[in-house]
């Protein structure tokens, strides 16, 4: 069962819900069936089952993911 995203048209409520196949979701706020699917990201799963690095704690400079890196001016 895949997650969609909906805007409702009726009342602008936006959300996300799990549709099945023969489904025909409706607006939690308001009830309405008018709705636009939205765009979904999908993220895809972690290699090696170890949790990503931190990009920063913030005391450091040495990380070189934050922005500042690229213009010298280091973390935190």
């Amino acid at each position: 069962m895949p997650i969609y995203g909906f805007a409702c048209k009726s009342c602008g409520h936006m959300f996300q819900t799990l549709v099945r196949s023969s489904d025909v979701p409706a607006c939690p706020a308001c009830d309405s069936g008018d709705l636009d699917q939205q765009l979904s990201l999908i993220a895809s799963p972690a290699k090696g089952g170890s949790d990503p690095e931190p990009m920063c704690a913030g005391g450091g400079g040495a990380c070189g993911q934050c922005p500042g890196m690229a213009m010298g001016a280091g973390c935190g």
